[in-house]
């Protein structure tokens, strides 16, 4: 099997397994969860996309690919990370606010991961010696593309029953003050 088939055959594998994952196990947890609760561990694990920083630093990457790869690669995930943890301290907010802050993240995000996929056939980095940051294509993608569709699904469901009686009281609390 060529290096390139390998790497594909990596992605599906991997893309595939997180999606069961969040399928069998996050979806039905999230679902019993109020927005907050159920997307700020996403918002957790994409505030560590600062590792795509590691396309510019020739320890971690020995055949470095073009700047026209890495450059937007690496700064689109760093934006990506500080949005998460914009969004994350958001979630402290008030619910538009949140959620506002939260469509940003996952826009910004899913357009990077997109910009990154165009740019990566592009610039064939399949055939690049990319070190250690081989696992970014082969498993953080994956997983990342898994959350940022459970971040969509989130954003446009319907809040749980909970979620929607407690938001209802809060305005007719307000309401009552004003």
């Amino acid at each position: 099997m060529s290096p390139v088939a390998v790497i594909y055959v990596e992605f599906y594998l991997s893309l595939f397994t997180f999606g069961l994952v969040a399928w069998r196990y996050a979806v039905p947890a999230m679902r019993a969860r109020p927005f907050s609760e159920a997307v700020a561990p996403i918002l957790l694990l994409h505030s560590i996309r600062h590792l795509g920083m590691m396309y510019l630093s020739p320890t971690a990457v020995p055949d470095p690919p073009p700047p026209a790869f890495t450059i937007p690669t690496a700064y689109g995930d760093l934006l990506t990370a500080v949005l998460a943890l914009v969004a994350l301290g958001a979630l402290r907010l008030d619910g538009r606010v949140a959620r506002a802050a939260v469509w940003i993240f996952n826009v910004v995000g899913f357009a990077d991961l997109g910009l990154a996929a165009v740019n990566a056939q592009r610039f064939q980095m399949a055939s690049h010696n990319i070190g250690a940051a081989y696992f970014l294509p082969v498993i953080v993608v994956p997983a990342l593309l898994v959350t940022h569709a459970l971040a969509f699904w989130l954003l446009v469901r319907r809040a749980p029953a909970a979620e929607s009686t407690a938001a209802a009281g809060a305005r007719a609390a307000a309401s009552a003050a004003a």
